[in-house]
């Protein structure tokens, strides 16, 4: 073929990609590369449609031709570093993002790519600079926006990402995700707070399945605002119920990994693997702080992050890839009995030093830094063996508390067992039972913190766990809200505030509602007395 007969087959390649037809994207780019093997722009389109189809091993392949034909072909290493940051491996991400970065300054597309593949990176400022290039080549671009405001709610700029929300809202009113993260970043004036209650009801009506979670999560957030307590719970009902008809989620195999978890990693074979003394002082002290979502981890992390000696690091994946990767597996799912069984086998201390390895380029100098993913309980004894330095700080709420909580927070992909509220039960008297296990196995080295007591008497609190960790008390931990900390989870907007404590007893309020969660906690001897 000719150039221009190339040039011509990959325009259709490229429209053919727009209407989701990747056999026909995939079809001219052979023929082109057929006779322009070293095409670039044809391996890079045969790699998105490798990744549409499920592929990733096979783009990534496809991406690493295409730079090898053209080292300048930025769409190709933005591709790639997307994909290595999706399967965890960050640095090599970020290293491919900064390769590209100086070429695509024309292009707000692939600014906008590359601005989300650094905010899952954590790099939140980062992002939002890429962001903020973008939307000065496309101003009016809703994604970009949208996309600009969900970050500048992780770093705290609700008045600006409101801004950035109503702008789309004015071109898009049915923009579902932007209603959503405008309710998330809306506090105050009870007239705005109703009319945009209004129009979230008005639009449910009407609007697919796949927009119903959003707006329904959105108007009980609003609704709550109100103290319209039976109208909030009617919309995070249906906002759950309609998450849930999207997952597909079984009891019975969750419980299955609880079991294989007690029986392949608890006490035989903690104390098969090695000694248990307390781990010797000096080096860097990892602090997984850990708990179920919405129990005040965020909180935490920010108190500790704010010390001089601490540096927060945010809700890490690395530890569960960590897991993955040791294994020789190279999806990011969740653990599973076969995970639990198999990790038993392998050697805690290489697991140990391929995580310490993954979060290299994220540290500073500071000597203890945290890893707040919330899940990370399921670990603790192998994180013990793996990382004999580390610390457990066990984050605990009133179980109604989080409860509500938890069923009331739309997640991205994470916890599909919190849209329905006999499996949230469930789910809570086997995190509790597997709590139980740990603090008997582990009972030096984790400090459970109670949510209520900290917001009560946060000096208190806070002396007692910076005590425990050995790091002297530093006034910056009670006024972390003015240190401009990331916090790139569902509760960034909460944690700007001073401590409060409006969130405790708040599930007084659904206590009916809440009746099938409360029985089977009951039925577990879970519950406190006075819930």
């Amino acid at each position: 073929m000719s150039n221009d007969i190339n040039r011509q087959q990959l325009d259709l390649a490229r429209r053919a990609a727009t209407e989701g037809d990747w056999r026909a994207v995939s079809a001219r780019c052979i023929g082109v590369l057929k006779s322009e093997p070293q095409r670039a722009e044809a391996h890079t389109l045969l790699g998105l449609a490798a990744l549409e189809g499920g592929r990733p091993q096979i783009a990534v392949r496809a991406f690493k031709a295409a730079l090898r034909a053209d080292a300048e072909f930025a769409e190709a290493r933005v591709y790639l570093a997307r994909i290595l940051a999706a399967n965890g491996r960050f640095a090599a991400a970020e290293s491919e993002a900064a390769l590209c970065l100086p070429q695509i300054t024309g292009d707000p597309e692939l600014l906008d790519m590359l601005a989300t593949i650094y905010s899952r990176l954590g790099r939140q400022q980062q992002a939002l600079s890429l962001y903020r290039q973008a939307l000065q080549l496309a101003p009016d671009n809703i994604g970009i926006l949208v996309n600009a405001a969900a970050v500048q709610l992780f770093l705290g700029r609700s008045a600006d990402a409101g801004i950035a929300l109503r702008r789309v809202l004015e071109r898009a009113p049915d923009h579902y995700r932007a209603h959503w993260l405008l309710a998330k970043s809306r506090r105050g004036n009870h007239t705005e707070t109703r009319a945009h209650l209004d129009a979230l009801q008005a639009l449910a009506g009407t609007a697919p399945p796949v927009a119903q979670p959003y707006l329904h999560y959105a108007a009980g957030k609003l609704s709550e605002d109100l103290r319209a307590w039976d109208c909030a719970w009617q919309h995070y009902q249906a906002g759950a119920d309609a998450q849930r008809q999207r997952l597909h989620y079984d009891t019975e195999s969750e419980r299955d990994t609880f079991n294989a978890v007690h029986e392949h990693l608890g006490e035989s074979w903690y104390h098969r693997t090695g000694d248990h003394s307390p781990p010797a002082s000096g080096g860097e002290t990892p602090i997984f702080i850990v708990g179920l979502p919405r129990a005040g981890s965020t909180l935490v992390e920010q108190i500790l992050g704010s010390h001089a000696q601490v540096q927060a690091l945010g809700e890490l994946v690395q530890w569960p890839l960590a897991v993955k990767q040791q294994l020789g597996r190279g999806e990011a799912a969740l653990l599973s009995p076969a995970d639990a069984r198999a990790i038993a086998a392998q050697s805690p201390a290489a697991l140990g030093r391929t995580y310490l390895q993954s979060i290299r380029h994220l540290r500073s100098e500071r000597r203890c830094f945290t890893d707040k993913l919330p899940g990370n309980f399921l670990y603790l004894s192998l994180i013990a063996r793996a990382l004999p330095g580390a610390r457990f700080v066990h984050v605990r709420r009133n179980p109604m508390d989080a409860g509500l909580a938890t069923y009331k927070q739309l997640f991205a992909d994470a916890y599909p067992w919190s849209y329905d509220l006999e499996e949230l039960g469930h789910y809570y008297v086997q995190y509790h039972q597997l709590m139980q296990q740990w603090q008997a196995l582990l009972s030096g080295r984790i400090y459970t913190i109670d949510y209520d007591l900290l917001v009560a008497e946060p000096e208190r609190e806070t002396r007692s766990l910076l005590d425990w960790l050995r790091l002297p008390f530093e006034r910056a931990c009670l006024e972390f809200h003015r240190a401009g900390l990331t916090a790139a989870t569902a509760s960034a907007t909460q944690v700007r505030e001073p401590i409060h404590r409006r969130s405790s007893g708040r599930w007084r309020e659904f206590a009916a509602q809440l009746q099938p969660y409360r029985k089977i906690l009951e039925s577990a001897g879970i519950l406190p007395p006075d819930s």
